[in-house]
């Protein structure tokens, strides 16, 4: 290999693993902090968060649900020892190299401990372009809420930008596979717009769900987060 083709090689590989705005990662600026801003993961620990175990009907209320086609993929293998604490039928969740990672079997959710009711969150992601994963805000009693997806290509039409249930989007939104991806989700009364990557590609108005908590949900496909931060919102 060429010095300058490895040169380049190397400057991909770092832009891949670089924060999406140039700042420190799982960190708070000045700016961000005087504007309120929360840090909900410090890049070591699961501090702040629990496993849950997948609630009846897949995480929205119901009664069981049988799989739907490419619900479940295929785990990588965990890095650390399965925690103790986690509770029966709950997911593996780790820290590996400042990202939250959800690794083995079963599938699961990774549950904020608090609950909030207005709020813009922000949450960089990283998956393979036929993840099937979401992030669910206001989900109360750890069941239900509004599941902003991330898979791209969900049966019932509600891709990528869309909240499960709720509202699809105009148009097909892509992430970038492999790569770091930035969802921010604003929760404001029954007022809710999802933006990817800058780009709106929701903006609705709901009542269904007030308050509730956050959950990262994991289908065995290979997912990490990070830079999770909220503003809470009066």
């Amino acid at each position: 290999m060429t010095s300058t083709r490895a040169a380049f090689t190397i400057a991909v590989l770092l832009w891949s693993s670089a924060p999406l705005f140039g700042q420190a990662v799982n960190t708070l600026t000045a700016q961000e902090r005087a504007q309120g801003w929360q840090l909900l993961f410090d890049g070591r620990t699961l501090a702040g968060w629990h496993v849950s175990a997948p609630p009846r009907g897949g995480g929205r209320t119901g009664p069981p649900q049988a799989p739907q086609p490419g619900q479940v993929g295929t785990p990588k293998p965990c890095v650390s020892a399965r925690a103790e604490t986690t509770p029966a039928g709950g997911s593996h969740w780790e820290v590996v190299d400042g990202s939250l990672t959800a690794c083995g079997e079963p599938t699961g959710y990774l549950t904020s401990d608090r609950s909030y009711r207005n709020f813009v969150l922000s949450a960089e992601f990283r998956c393979g372009a036929d993840t099937n994963s979401g992030v669910f805000v206001r989900s109360p009693q750890e069941n239900g809420g509004y599941e902003v997806q991330i898979w791209r290509q969900q049966p019932a039409g509600y891709n990528t930008g869309a909240i499960v249930g709720t509202a699809k989007t105009a148009r097909e939104y892509g992430f970038k596979p492999d790569a770091w991806n930035l969802y921010r989700i604003t929760a404001d009364g029954d007022h809710l717009v999802v933006e990817l990557n800058g780009e709106t590609t929701l903006d609705i108005h709901d009542a269904k769900f007030a308050e509730g908590n956050l959950r990262l949900q994991y289908q065995q496909f290979p997912i990490a987060f990070r830079n999770i931060k909220i503003r809470p919102l009066p």
